[in-house]
């Protein structure tokens, strides 16, 4: 039977505790998929959360044949080779030392034999899962299968999947630009008009989504039988990307079955996968250096059969549903600094990769990786010194590698191009320059503080001091950088105390100074 239906909720064994370690492992017979996860419980900001133990020394064991592999760390799981697998009918344990030297060890588990999938197929349905945030279906692509069932021994399944679609911008920085692949905070640009802006990938990049709920099949009923339209993956419609979804189908112990059904029957009781279950689930693990210590997390051997489907959305017209993000790149005029930014690397991590299967491509009708000429101007990208706009004539004002046509600051003066447009100097003349009183880039049509003592030129004016001249400051009793009359007059803060609401925060250095919640 499949697994869908919400059980009564297992009474927890203990509350939530921190410092209990985690440990998930898989051993398969498809190549590359072999790896382990150790992680540690904690307590953070109130939220019951894990994080990932690095340093530890990890062995695969063969229970007959005492052969080892070991496992390397990389980007928070560890891993074995590429083409390392296993053999259905062995038997294989997992050890698990920590970096402080506690040892752990699983159970043998006997990996059973293969179960081919014969077809796969996916149905859009508009009230896929229901959504309690939004009191309502949420839309998705439904996956199905059709498998002929072993007559002889009962098996049990684990249905996982990866979808790949095109990764539209490999980095997305908040109130902040990307300059040296960092976003730099532009909450005190005054004149910034933008949320957020986006960097397309410099190339080919995949984003990489799993499962997000457990689908369990036991064949207690069904042994011998052909079982179709077995639902094997939910797809939430989250964008009109065309996806390729590679469904794999884990044959496993009946105790690993059972262990996975407590965790959906909890899961389907709790709200999601992603929430804190109500009770402890323990494993097959036991620490060696201390008997009496609880250890979550399970070792599975499987076997594995894969089966690919891909599923074209981008002719949908049903809305879809999350938050998306318009495109919105970086443009010559911004008021922001040089040199402007376009792009981000397509870093490889789990859910992104450069490197999809050549066997996939065909599936996006993909026949070259490379666009060399991407904005059309006739010089190669390796040579082009604005690969995103296009400049044929390669003019390139202040020779600093970056063309007229896409350099926030043409003439090398060092202020930008929205500056010199604002305050009516020239940004092809280096020598016309706009009036900088305290030469920190910011012209004065634009500074708030032209003498850059710290008092902005309002309140100095306010304040009967000079607004440019750094030697000439207000009466500021508190040092709050908010003059003594200001603060009587108009802010209503109190001028003998740098931080009138509490919040950490000195009063000129704030927009809220009398609400502590703001600031």
């Amino acid at each position: 039977m499949i697994i869908y239906s919400c059980i009564d909720p297992i009474e927890p064994i203990f509350d939530f505790q921190s410092d209990l370690l985690i440990i998930n492992g898989l051993a398969s017979t498809a190549p590359g998929s072999t790896s382990v996860k150790v992680e540690k419980t904690k307590i953070e900001f109130g939220d019951y959360v894990s994080e990932f133990v690095s340093g530890c020394r990890i062995r695969l064991i063969n229970s007959l044949t005492k052969e080892e592999i070991t496992f390397v760390e990389e980007d928070q799981l560890y891993r074995v080779s590429d083409v390392f697998k296993i053999k259905p009918g062995s038997k294989w344990e997992l050890e698990v030392t920590l970096p402080n030297g506690n040892l752990y060890k699983s159970t043998s588990e006997v990996t059973p034999f293969e179960v081919p999938i014969l077809s796969i197929k996916e149905n859009f349905n508009l009230e896929m899962t229901y959504d309690e945030g939004i009191g309502g279906y949420l839309p998705g692509n439904e996956i199905s299968i059709d498998f002929q069932d072993p007559p002889d021994d009962e098996n049990f399944f684990l249905y996982q999947y990866k979808a790949y679609e095109n990764e539209i911008y490999c980095k997305v920085c908040e109130y902040g630009v990307l300059r040296n692949g960092e976003c730099l905070s532009q909450f005190d640009n005054p004149r910034l008009t933008k949320d957020y802006y986006t960097y397309t990938c410099n190339s080919r990049c995949w984003k990489v989504t799993y499962n997000d709920e457990i689908i369990v099949y036991s064949d207690k009923f069904t042994n011998g039988k052909k079982i179709s339209n077995l639902i094997v993956g939910k797809l939430p419609y989250t964008s009109k990307q065309n996806v390729l979804v590679e469904i794999q189908k884990l044959n496993i112990s009946e105790d690993s079955y059972k262990y996975y059904k407590t965790i959906k029957d909890l899961v389907d009781n709790n709200g999601s996968l992603n929430s804190p279950l109500p009770t402890a689930l323990i494993g097959n693990f036991t620490s060696i250096s201390n008997p009496d210590e609880t250890v979550l997390g399970r070792f599975i051997a499987a076997s594995a059969v894969t089966k690919s489907i891909f599923i074209k959305r981008d002719n949908r017209t049903e809305r879809v549903y999350g938050n998306f993000l318009e495109l919105q790149p970086e443009v010559l005029g911004d008021p922001i600094p040089s040199p402007l930014t376009y792009e981000y690397s397509c870093d490889e991590s789990l859910f992104r990769t450069k490197n999809l299967d050549s066997k996939f491509l065909e599936y996006f009708e993909i026949s070259s990786l490379v666009n060399d000429d991407i904005d059309g101007d006739g010089i190669e990208n390796n040579s082009d010194n604005c690969i995103s706009t296009s400049n044929s004539d390669q003019r390139d004002l202040d020779f600093d590698g970056i063309g007229d046509e896409c350099d926030n600051d043409a003439d090398g003066d060092g202020y930008i191009l929205y500056y010199e447009n604002f305050c009516g100097s020239s940004d092809f003349d280096f020598q016309i320059t706009p009036d900088d009183n305290d030469i920190d880039l910011i012209p004065d049509c634009i500074d708030e503080d032209d003498d850059n003592d710290g008092y902005i030129d309002e309140h100095e004016i306010f304040s009967d001091s000079d607004p440019l001249d750094q030697n000439s400051l207000p009466l500021d009793s508190d040092n709050d950088y908010l003059p003594d009359i200001v603060e009587r007059q108009i802010t209503r803060t109190n001028p003998n105390n740098p931080d009138t609401d509490g919040d950490g925060y000195i009063d000129g250095r704030e927009c809220c100074p009398r609400n502590p919640n703001r600031n």
